[in-house]
């Protein structure tokens, strides 16, 4: 039985204000509202690869399928070249049918070919993935069939987490156990007999991740997020989370308003990096960065945070090589507006903008730890296998 020592039993769990969930939706709903807030479009004759696209209103857009989702579609404008995420509900019933039969992966499109030719030339080191490469090994996690005695929302949790350990560079083969949720179960209904969260009432409470809501899967970008003044300098769901040791994992709930993730397990095999991170090295897609905050974490102890200097600089293209840890860097500095000790060897930094696309280098330095890395976040819709 793995023992919790005391400071980590003190950290607070409350997801009354469940901005993960709500920060992705209303960032869709503005860009739907960018998107066709446009002036209709009069229609581009010849034009093969762009559609005339009109939605439930009537309203009309010229754009072209970048990827399409289980329900939705991403299209990029003619009148700016930006991108933006449709839902199907808000398409006429044409253009839906348009799009579920659009092959949006031709291996001609010029475009594509291009980007993904760039791609493979960027150093593996800074850049551990291409964006298909990422697009891949989400399909491949979501595909993974459940482990017995496991329950179809605690799988769909489970994926969601082995996601997110994906992007940071982690393994990504956690599993689902019975015994684990049923422990979380247990956590989850003892919060719900007193009303509140609590880690000190027994029941596994000690040993679990709670949220205040019931969906199992949404509580796993909950717990990335961490968001919350009780939560702001330890972040300590989202590092058990990403904690390298874990090889399986338990979910419960208790109806509606309380769940838990059994999460204090070092059974996994899979190595512990030097440095790992939130959002993840190289490309990231912008639709997993949740909350302000990001996060490093070290295989080396950090014993005083306050000698620890973070920088984020925002490049204006990729670098071809790793940059230097001291002195000037040709790019925006970007401000930190908070920085704090995290749980597991970890530091939280809060750099303004920081769900913003574009490339950042991140360096740290200082109380023993030197460590430099690009972050590439980029808007992309991986296809649903389902």
């Amino acid at each position: 039985m793995l023992h919790i020592p005391q400071d980590l039993r003190a950290v607070s769990c409350r997801f009354v204000n469940r901005n993960g969930a709500g920060s992705v939706v209303r960032r869709f709903t503005w860009m739907l509202i960018a998107a066709f807030s446009l002036a209709c479009i009069p229609c581009l004759h010849g034009a093969e690869t762009w559609r005339t696209f009109t939605d439930v209103r009537g309203r009309k857009m010229i754009g072209k399928i970048v990827s399409v989702g289980a329900d939705h579609v991403l299209v990029k404008l003619k009148s700016n070249g930006s991108e933006h995420v449709i839902p199907f509900d808000s398409l006429s019933e044409d253009d839906v049918a348009f799009v579920k039969k659009f092959d949006s992966e031709p291996a001609d499109e010029p475009e594509k070919a291009a980007e993904e030719q760039v791609e493979g030339e960027v150093s593996k080191r800074l850049y551990p993935r291409t964006k298909e490469e990422i697009r891949a090994g989400i399909r491949e996690i979501k595909s993974v069939a459940a482990a017995d005695g496991i329950s179809t929302k605690t799988h769909d949790a489970v994926k969601s987490l082995n996601v997110f350990r994906f992007l940071s560079g982690l393994s990504y083969d956690v599993e689902g156990d019975a015994t684990c949720s049923n422990n979380a179960t247990e956590a989850a209904e003892a919060c719900k007999k007193i009303g509140d969260l609590s880690h000190d009432i027994g029941h596994s409470t000690d040993r679990c991740n709670l949220s205040s809501g019931g969906n199992m899967e949404q509580s796993v970008a909950d717990y990335i997020n961490d968001s919350g003044e009780n939560n702001r300098d330890r972040r300590g769901h989202r590092a058990w989370c990403l904690n390298p040791p874990m090889g399986k994992v338990g979910f419960g709930s208790a109806g509606a308003s309380y769940s838990a993730m059994w999460c204090m397990d070092r059974s996994g095999k899979g190595k512990t990096p030097e440095f790992w991170a939130y959002p993840g090295q190289g490309f990231y897609p912008q639709e997993y960065v949740l909350g302000n905050a990001w996060s490093v974490y070290f295989a080396q102890s950090i014993s005083d945070v306050s000698k620890v200097e973070v920088e984020v600089f925002r490049l204006s293209k990729r670098p071809e090589k790793a940059l230097p840890l001291h002195g000037d860097i040709d790019g925006r500095v970007v401000p930190i507006l908070h920085k704090s000790k995290s749980l597991l060897n970890g530091i939280n930094f809060e750099p303004e903008e920081p769900n913003r696309k574009g490339v950042y280098w991140v360096r740290v330095t200082g109380g023993g730890l030197r460590c430099g890395y690009v972050v590439e976040i980029f808007w992309f819709l991986p296809r649903d296998p389902k």
